[in-house]
């Protein structure tokens, strides 16, 4: 953090990426999330809210018949792509054009222009790896205040912003979050107001739609006041026919059908959409950040154009890219409508549930399959080959200074410590590969024939057993690895993760062996297998990574290695005079890499470094939903 230096003179390139395998990083960003998951199993600051839930009443606020407004989540991480983010959400006038390969509606002219919103809802994580004062500065505030194009306009109507948090911005109990958009409506972020009283909102747009913005915590569901304050506003301002747009932290649909609720006791969100669609209000989005990509699914067309739904994904603001060919995001997904049998209350048998499920489709059941993925599915496992380098890249990999922040700041690191894990295995291992331990069946190392490897390592494998501490060095290299592959359950974790750390143990041990057969200097050989397991660790681990992500697995930590910062866009809605809602997602398949200091000394701060290299904004996806 006191590398951080902040202002106009420090340009969006400077603001480098986060490194995700940074071992400081992971660990400050581990020793947080335990903090705060601490603090809220015993105080949870949404039950601190009280009262009615006070709604956001935009139903007026319409111009010419249109109302125009933008969703963006997922960003503060790489400065260059939140920033370019920042600057079309806020020009007045975005041209974009359609992509050749863009979904567009049979019955709907494509405009290629498209007005400011007039709101603006952020997703959450809106900084990265974890929320803090500074944090939120240095990757978020400073991006969209420099990126702004209003300064100085009297006739632009000021921007409303509602926001919910993300695990990220729970990192600090969410903090930050409350200092910039919870009662400090003073244009503290970009000049706009930001009206919400709780770190959930709901907001009543023109022609009977809402948007319901849903707080999870850490804790994967709403708490009960939030919950009851919901059916409240439920009860008193929607009505039968209103349409709602429910925002999620995270697409849970990408989750096994469920979410991991008991049998006999739904989560409240499940409850809370149960409750909805036995008023006959109709939930005709359920969208969410959280996974950086676009991804649309929607049930099948022939059904009632006015009960049309759709599952959306749009976390490309401005972090790293998530890949779109992985199984979680291709699986088709399954609603649930059936009371549940187990439940001891009547309350608690209505729920809805949507989710992955390999089960026939009853007639209480309906399927959603993926129409739009951004990027496509080729370019995203495509793009997993970038992964063989990951571990070597430095922070600002364009950036021609040498500076020490660049490597210290960059997943070499983390490349070194696999190093550091290769020579304490050696150290602790080899100690009986010497006269002493002849007697135990062991020989020197460069006493065993350079053509009888397997002799060697089976010597390996017995000398495990004569000491702890080396036994100890191995087992955490195999936690680690298992670890990593969790991400999609302990099944994928035991088959991947113990031949990967198996690949690293042997690769050691052979390392020590070839060292032993021409280097007589301890010193010296220690020094090889530093260097050498760095660069094979590294080369290793993104091996694996490329291979997993082929494979379909490890969505976020087999792409979270390359910071990749392209493929970045934001929703935005248009609600016409008859009250259809339509939808565009605007992307641009690669960010500036350089910036400079706009030359007239305004607004916004800066500008593309090269003209070559211009934002190219496309519609990657276009959609209507009828009143």
């Amino acid at each position: 953090m006191s590398d951080y230096k902040y202002g106009r003179n420090v340009p969006p390139h400077r603001r480098w990426p986060v490194a995700w395998y940074n071992p400081m990083i992971l660990l400050n960003a581990a020793k947080d999330m335990a903090s705060t998951s601490d603090a809220l199993r015993n105080f949870d600051r949404r039950e601190t809210y009280s009262g009615t839930l006070e709604f956001t009443d935009l139903s007026q606020s319409s111009h010419d018949g249109d109302f125009w407004w933008d969703f963006a989540s997922d960003m503060g991480d790489g400065g260059s792509a939140t920033y370019a983010v920042a600057l079309a959400a806020q020009t007045p006038i975005l041209t974009a054009y359609p992509a050749g390969n863009c979904k567009l509606p049979v019955d709907h002219t494509m405009p290629t222009t498209f007005p400011a919103g007039q709101l603006l809802i952020l997703g959450g994580d809106l900084c990265y790896p974890g929320a803090s004062a500074e944090e939120y500065q240095y990757r978020f505030i400073e991006m969209w205040e420099g990126a702004r194009q209003d300064i100085g306009s009297q006739n632009t109507p000021k921007k409303t912003v509602l926001a919910i948090p993300q695990n990220h911005d729970w990192f600090d109990n969410a903090s930050t979050f409350q200092r910039y958009f919870i009662n400090y409506d003073s244009g503290q972020f970009i000049g706009a107001e930001t009206p919400q009283k709780r770190t959930y909102f709901a907001t009543k747009l023109p022609h009977d739609w809402w948007v319901f913005g849903l707080d999870w915590a850490l804790v994967g569901d709403i708490d009960r006041k939030q919950f009851e304050a919901y059916q409240e506003l439920i009860d008193n301002n929607l009505k039968a026919g209103d349409n709602v747009v429910l925002l999620y932290p995270e697409p849970y649909w990408t989750r096994a059908l469920g979410d991991e609720a008991r049998p006999g006791y739904p989560k409240r969100y499940q409850r809370l959409e149960a409750y909805l669609l036995e008023k006959n209000i109709r939930i005709r989005i359920h969208l969410a950040g959280d996974l950086h990509h676009y991804v649309r699914e929607e049930s099948p067309s022939d059904e009632d154009a006015s009960r049309r739904d759709m599952l959306i994904t749009c976390g490309s603001g401005g972090a790293f890219l998530h890949p779109t060919h992985t199984k979680r995001v291709l699986h088709d997904k399954v609603m649930d409508l059936e009371k549940d049998s187990d439940a001891m209350f009547p309350d608690l048998a209505s729920r809805v549930r949507i989710g992955t499920s390999n089960k026939t489709v009853s007639d209480t059941e309906r399927r959603y399959t993926q129409i739009v993925s951004y990027p496509d599915r080729i370019t995203s496992a495509t793009l997993a080959l970038q992964n063989l380098f990951a571990f070597f890249r430095l922070a600002g990999k364009r950036d021609k200074r040498i500076e020490l922040s660049r490597w210290t700041s960059s997943n070499l690191m983390f490349s070194l410590l696999l190093g550091l894990l290769y020579c304490t295995a050696i150290y602790c291992n080899a100690f009986v590969f010497t006269e002493s331990f002849r007697v135990d069946g062991f020989i020197p190392a460069q006493q065993i024939s350079h053509l009888d490897w397997h002799h060697f390592i089976r010597m390996w494998g017995h000398a495990l057993f004569f000491s702890p501490l080396a036994l100890s060095v191995h087992v955490i290299l195999i936690g680690l690895c298992c670890a990593i592959a969790n991400e999609d359950g302990p099944r994928v974790s035991i088959i991947t993760g113990i031949p990967h750390a198996l690949t690293h143990i042997l690769t050691a041990a052979t390392l020590y062996w070839i060292a032993s057969h021409f280097v007589d200097s301890t010193l010296v050989r220690g020094l090889i297998v530093l260097v050498a397991g760095t660069i094979i660790g590294g080369v290793l681990f993104g091996s694996y990574f490329t291979l997993m992500s082929w494979l379909g697995y490890l969505t976020n930590n087999a792409f979270s290695p390359m910071s990749n910062q392209n493929y970045k866009g934001f929703l935005r809605f248009r609600i016409d005079a008859s009250g259809d809602l339509h939808g565009y997602m605007i992307g641009c398949d690669k960010v500036p890499k350089r910036w400079k200091l706009n030359p007239g000394d305004g607004f916004p701060i800066w500008q593309e470094d090269d003209p070559r290299r211009r934002l190219k904004w496309r519609v990657r996806d276009g959609f209507t939903l009828k009143r």
